[in-house]
């Protein structure tokens, strides 16, 4: 703009040829070096180097994997059994997200690459070991809620299972066992409506899809996840049925754990327990603010069965602008969930995030609400062994 004396009034300079005026042509030279500079970075190679989490030492993988992501993963460079250091090529673009991976042992250590990050990533990989035992690894807790869904979605309940492992290992190593890292009793087809969905969170904090297979007899079923140092979720979903009110848990402990949650919603769903039911459980008051019933038990054996009736329940109301056939998912993404049923084996959730986030909310709200974390009751944590150099 163009000043002229006191008092003058202000006028802009005429516009340019073509009706723009000239700084409409222009982009401020702070922005445009700071275009340059990410586009130069994204063009650049990322130098890698790879750490052995349980010698401490240098490390290698049998395959380093750099993916674009997107609409998916896609795989833009590769480099085979690299050493302890590694040229990844970046390709040029537009600033995307990518994602480098190192498979070691038959296990994946991820590495998220934003936009406009410099070009060195350091990856650590570990050692695996195949035999569950304590102290090295156990279950901190398992907790089962049962929600009663609206008349619209069927006679069901909606049941979704969270365990927390925790892999306490020293020196720190990778627990896998590729016939089934953990295994879990499934009611029988008729009682049980659909396969289970199963998602895993880990170092990432992001739930990520596990595929689940049959084990041994009818209604057991295995997952084979890597479960690395440090705590692992994992979320097991399906949904029975609750005809005329009325549904029988029957289930086995996966592992020994130092407590179990059985929760239900809404909260005036009728616990009881059953006349063969093991000692120890414990039923609780409703808890009407949060919507839920609960019974716990504490130190549960390996295999140990787990009996409960669930009876009676307000109908919740339909959620608004839900579609039909929303058993899969909350109702926010009600319609999917059911992808994959008939099928033996399960891949991918349609949206695994929105079932664990939604679940472990719910759960987190009624451990809170009914004083039930784990770490208030259940004495102290199991401290890891000392490391030997």
């Amino acid at each position: 703009m163009t000043r002229g004396a006191p008092g003058a009034p202000v006028s802009s300079p005429a516009p340019a040829p073509g009706g723009h005026r000239p700084w409409g042509r222009r982009l401020p030279a702070g922005l445009v070096l700071g275009l340059f500079a990410a586009a130069a970075a994204s063009a650049q190679p990322l130098r890698v180097r790879l750490v052995n989490g349980t010698t401490g030492g240098p490390g290698s993988a049998d395959l380093l994997t750099l993916y674009r992501l997107g609409e998916g993963m896609e795989p833009v460079a590769t480099v085979e059994n690299p050493g302890a250091e590694a040229v990844v090529e970046r390709p040029p673009g537009p600033g995307r997200p990518f994602l480098l991976q190192a498979t070691y042992g038959g296990v994946n250590y991820n590495q998220p690459v934003p936009p406009g990050s410099g070009a060195d990533f350091t990856l650590t990989v570990y050692e695996t070991f195949s035999t569950w035992a304590e102290p090295d690894i156990g279950l901190l807790t398992w907790r089962v809620l049962y929600r009663r869904l609206p008349r619209s979605e069927g006679d069901a309940l909606r049941v979704d299972q969270i365990f927390i492992v925790e892999n306490r290992s020293a020196p720190p190593r990778t627990f896998l066992d590729p016939d089934g890292s953990l295994r879990f009793r499934l009611p029988p087809e008729g009682v049980r409506l659909d396969l289970p969905q199963v998602s895993s969170t880990g170092e990432t904090g992001m739930p990520v899809p596990q595929s689940s297979f049959p084990v041994g007899s009818e209604g057991d079923f295995a997952i084979a996840t890597a479960f690395k140092p440090g705590e692992t979720e994992i979320v097991l979903s399906y949904h029975v049925a609750y005809g005329r009110a009325r549904h029988e848990v029957a289930l086995r402990a996966p592992r020994a754990s130092p407590e179990a949650l059985l929760l239900a919603a809404p909260a005036d769903i009728t616990m009881t327990l059953p006349g063969d039911a093991t000692p120890g459980w414990e039923i609780l008051a409703p808890d009407e603010a949060a919507g839920l019933i609960a019974a716990r038990k504490f130190d549960l054996a390996a295999d140990e069965p787990v009996m409960m009736r669930l009876a009676g329940g307000s109908v919740p109301p339909p959620a608004s602008g839900a579609g039909g056939g929303g058993r899969g998912l909350p109702p926010v993404a009600s319609g999917e969930g059911t992808e994959g049923m008939g099928e033996s084996r399960v891949g991918r959730l349609p949206d695994p995030t929105l079932a664990s986030k939604w679940a472990i909310a719910l759960l987190m709200g009624a451990a809170l609400g009914f004083g039930l974390l784990h770490r208030a009751f259940a004495g102290p944590t199991p401290q890891p062994r000392e490391r030997k150099d």
